[in-house]
């Protein structure tokens, strides 16, 4: 095909389609241009002007009705007998012979004019023969599942009814054949093989990808957007293209985005650059995108999960109907795949939390004394149980280098694996105070400012701190807020060690001081030491267990401390009935035994 520079010409914006046009010269003779679609008032027209413009515009010569066309699209230029054809900057471009028209291109016999769906046949002589309009096309105009963008759903069966109605078979180029529906749905059936044979999210993602590129060969590109838990808009989730850039950014739309998935309708677009419901979106102009199909994920409730949308830049190579239906299919599946890998990705995760808190646990078990101390005449005993996997609830013995044993006692506000690591640091660091600390009051003194200058968040933690001596018998106390201790006498009488001193609970004020108190360990005495997860218990009425029912409880329990506890835990139990338990369980228990026993 040979071609030539156009002849200066007007602005397409401005020419006068009234004007008169020159004829024809001795040296030149009338070209002709037919066509067979019944869109145009004529089958047959005479080019006898020498510029003639095609356009949407009523000042074009050929005024085209169609929104894909542009203002001024093309033109056909005379120059001494050759005839030339000129695209005018047109969004979807024209075609000759199905190849794309870059620079004026001369007119041969019968070469083919497409413009968007229209094509015209030129010809240098007049035909002998008058080409006989096509039939009226067949309308679906079922439009239920899906609806073509920039057109109105009706239930008719009129040229409007649908966008994709007024496509042209001959637009599509001759080298392209569709896969024919047997194919198309073997296609779409192994998809759902596919899909049904993965749980990982990313795999289910590329596969159905990967299929829709099989089954359209003019998907240009591709892409799944999902919605995220902490993003208003969805997200990039796969993509997929054919160009030489593998990682180009694909082209995004949020007007269509946001249509298909607050309709949980399909959308078909045979040109999105013509299409009236999109015009006021300006990211779509600069995108060039020409057919487009997308269709939302819904899930087992109806809501979207995201959408998968293919898109083609070649006007040539539209998506049909039954595209949309095919899209329609394959993203049901794949919306059924993504649920079921998100879900065999929460157990997974799941697991790995149960994994996880099964080593806290062991951890913090290995926090707390794994024996008990041995000294002469005295008994030692303790319980702890937290409300979950890890608790905050700390105890722990001290074994002094002067013979002395200390017991620890405190409770972190909280639950969880917070208050556990922060049990953690308490752990460490009550150690370290005791042991280079013989006052006990200064000790806490010192735990304290440790605790509060720790940068572990404004938490605060209620401690008491008791040594026994077990050649004196002497018992030296300090309390920071937590529930004082109760002394089960060797009558069986109850009383509470009240501090002398009473002191707020650590990690409050800093310079905080705290006194120690003494008291003597009487022959049959059982000091109990305990958190508020016991007194607070409740049961199905919101009763709470109390400090009258554990002293009493305490009373009638067994003299042996190990029967002892056990008893106060199982009256615990009985007055919660089947309310589980809300907070974390420790007491320790101490006991001088009685010489005559």
């Amino acid at each position: 095909m040979t071609t030539a520079p156009a002849p200066p010409y007007d602005d397409p914006e401005s020419f006068d389609r009234n004007r008169e046009p020159r004829g024809p010269t001795e040296s030149s003779a009338l070209a002709y241009l037919t066509t067979q679609q019944d869109r145009t008032p004529w089958s047959l027209r005479e080019l006898e002007a020498e510029r003639t413009v095609f356009g949407r515009h009523p000042s074009s010569h050929i005024v085209l009705d169609n929104e894909a066309v542009s203002r001024h699209h093309a033109q056909i230029l005379r120059s001494h007998g050759h005839y030339f054809l000129e695209d005018l900057k047109s969004r979807n471009g024209t075609l000759i012979n199905g190849r794309l028209v870059d620079q004026p291109t001369e007119l041969h016999e019968n070469d083919a004019i497409t413009l968007c769906d229209f094509e015209f046949r030129f010809h240098q002589d007049r035909p002998e023969q008058q080409p006989t309009p096509p039939a009226p096309l067949e309308h679906d105009s079922d439009n239920s599942r899906y609806f073509a963008v920039g057109v109105e759903p009706v239930d008719d069966d009129s040229s409007s009814s649908s966008i994709l109605s007024k496509l042209s078979m001959s637009t599509i180029r001759r080298d392209y054949v569709a896969a024919d529906p047997e194919a198309k749905l073997q296609a779409v059936l192994e998809i759902s093989k596919n899909l049904g044979q993965v749980l990982e999210f990313d795999v289910v993602l590329t596969r159905m990808l990967d299929g829709l590129f099989e089954i359209f060969p003019q998907a240009e590109e591709g892409f799944v957007l999902l919605k995220e838990d902490k993003s208003a808009n969805p997200v990039i989730r796969a993509t997929r293209n054919r160009s030489d850039t593998p990682d180009r950014t694909p082209s995004i739309s949020l007007t269509i985005v946001r249509e298909a998935m607050n309709t949980g309708e399909a959308i078909l677009s045979a040109d999105v650059m013509g299409d009236n419901r999109f015009l006021s979106s300006q990211s779509i102009a600069g995108m060039r995108l020409r057919s487009m199909m997308c269709a939302p994920l819904l899930g087992v409730d109806g809501e979207a999960l995201g959408l998968v949308q293919l898109a083609s830049r070649d006007v040539t190579l539209p998506f049909s109907e039954s595209d949309l239906d095919v899209l329609v299919g394959v993203a049901t599946q794949g919306a059924l795949a993504i649920q079921n890998a998100s879900l065999h990705a929460e157990v997974l995760k799941q697991r790995d939390l149960e994994r996880e808190l099964e080593f806290a646990t062991q951890v913090q078990l290995g926090f707390l004394p794994n024996k008990r101390p041995q000294a002469d005449g005295l008994d030692f005993c303790d319980y702890y149980e937290a409300a979950h996997r890890v608790g905050g609830d700390y105890f722990d013995y001290i074994e002094l280098p002067d013979g002395r044993i200390a017991v620890a006692v405190a409770d972190v506000a909280g639950k969880g694996i917070p208050a556990a690591l922060l049990m953690a640091r308490l752990y460490s660091a009550t150690r370290y105070h005791l042991l280079s600390q013989p006052d006990l009051g200064q000790a806490l003194s010192d735990l304290n400012r440790d605790i509060s200058t720790s940068g572990l968040g404004h938490r605060f933690i209620t401690c008491v701190l008791i040594v026994v001596d077990p050649a004196t018998r002497q018992v030296t106390l300090a309390n920071a807020g937590h529930l004082p201790p109760l002394v089960r006498h060797a009558d069986g009488s109850i009383s509470e060690v009240i501090s002398e001193f009473p002191g707020m609970p650590l990690g409050i004020v800093p310079d905080q001081e705290f006194q120690q108190q003494q008291h003597q360990l009487g022959p049959g005495d059982t000091w109990l030491m305990f958190t508020d997860g016991v007194t607070e218990a409740m049961n199905g009425d919101n009763e709470i267990y109390g400090t009258e029912r554990l002293q009493d409880s305490l009373s009638r329990a067994p003299a042996e401390l190990d029967t002892m506890i056990q008893a106060i835990v199982g009256d615990v139990e009985i007055h919660c009935a089947n309310r589980d338990q809300s907070d974390d369980m420790c007491l320790t228990a101490f006991r001088c035994m009685d010489p005559a026993t």
